[in-house]
Formats: C-alpha cells, structure tokens, sequence
C-alpha cells in the first residue's frame, strides 16, 4: 500500500516556502523570466534548482552536460554545485534567452564554468558519443518529443554510476491521466515504462514540481 500523500495547491505552497533557501539572484532570475509571460512556464522551480546544486556537489561532478538551457536557471543551480574545476556544457537550440542566462551567470560567479553551445541537441550529443565523451551528471529539460533519443544518448555518454536526471516527467499530472494521448504526453508516459523496465540502470521518479526521473547509470 502506497504512503504517497496527495500534493494539493496548499502543499505546493508550503513546499515552495519551506523547501526552498530563497537566494536573491536566484529569485531576481525567477521573476525577470516571469516577467517574459506563458514561455516563463519553461523555467525549473527554484526547489528544483537547490536540489540539483545538491546532487552535483554531493557526488562531486566534475564534467556535466545539460540539455535546455533557457533563461539559464538550472544552468546556474549546477554549476553552483561543481567542484572548482568542474565544467557545465549547457546546449540549446536557441540563443534568444542566452544574454538573459549569461548575466546571472556571472552575477553568481559560475560564468566561467558554463560553456554554452547553440545547436540540436541529437545532433550534438550524438558527436560526443562519435568522440567519446563521458560526463558524470546529465541534466535533460528539452524539447519532450526528443526525450526517448536524448535519454538513450545520455546513456552512452554517462560514465558507470553517473546520474541522469530527466524533468517534466509528470507532465502536470496527464501521464496519469490515459484519457490524455497527445504526442508529448504519450512519449513521456512511454519512456517512464522504459526507463522502470531498463535493466540498465537504477532509477526513482521524484514527485518534485513536475516530476523528475532520477537515473543511475549500472
């Protein structure tokens, strides 16, 4: 029998009072991308960013990769986390955000440990899987259609043990909800089957905000 309590609007708002350490460039960040309007949806929770900073600094990550970049949050939250010679390569198909994330970058300190790359994420993970690239931690926040590829990618890019983490992965509840088959939701509720069957990998979905898959590479 499942413990799992049900997260209603009130519970949402005490774990965004009490489950995060407000920072000021954090929150100066979250409210200038709020300010851009419905694409600020893109952005990760705060609470989410924290609790990356603390999964790259407790396993020590040294190489990182993340996919969707955006206003540049969980850019910032990672490289917050790496050791003082740790590296982020951030990839995004899009600069439009990238002055925006950059200025945060630097106003935390973490600009010279981000290399951000424009370009398709297939496109540029498949070359580092082609030139043997390994990283320690893998973040994926993308385009949802593309997950099932960035997620075998990652899994040829991820060293023995490495961590994958996969947001979105609830998708506002629809997984849960079989009347919804729209091709984003559908390829997310696949790749949750997926990735439990995967005898590859350990693994645990998180509900943190939208849900986030936590991976072990075996």
């Amino acid at each position: 029998m499942s413990n799992q309590i049900i997260i209603d609007e009130k519970l949402i708002k005490y774990l965004q009072t009490n489950g995060y350490r407000s920072d000021d460039i954090i929150d100066k960040l979250v409210a200038e991308t709020s300010a851009l309007g419905n694409v600020a949806r893109m952005q990760i929770a705060p609470e989410q960013g924290q609790f990356l900073e603390i999964i790259v600094n407790i396993t020590k990550s040294r190489n990182c990769l993340e996919i969707g970049r955006f206003t540049g949050l969980s850019s910032l939250c990672i490289a917050k986390g790496l050791i003082e010679k740790g590296k982020l390569i951030s990839i995004d198909n899009s600069d439009e955000f990238l002055s925006l994330a950059q200025k945060y970058w630097k106003m935390a300190g973490v600009d010279k440990k981000i290399e951000s790359v424009i370009a398709d994420g297939v496109d540029v993970m498949q070359s580092m899987v082609d030139r043997k690239h390994y990283f320690d931690f893998i973040f994926i926040d993308a385009d949802k259609n593309n997950y099932p590829q960035y997620y075998e990618l990652s899994l040829q890019l991820i060293s023995q043990n490495g961590l994958i983490i996969i947001d979105n992965m609830l998708w506002h509840g629809d997984v849960a909800n079989l009347e919804k088959q729209d091709t984003q939701t559908t390829t997310i509720r696949d790749l949750n089957l997926k990735i439990k069957k995967d005898n590859r990998v350990n693994y645990s979905l998180l509900p943190l905000s939208d849900g986030l898959s936590f991976i072990q590479k075996k």
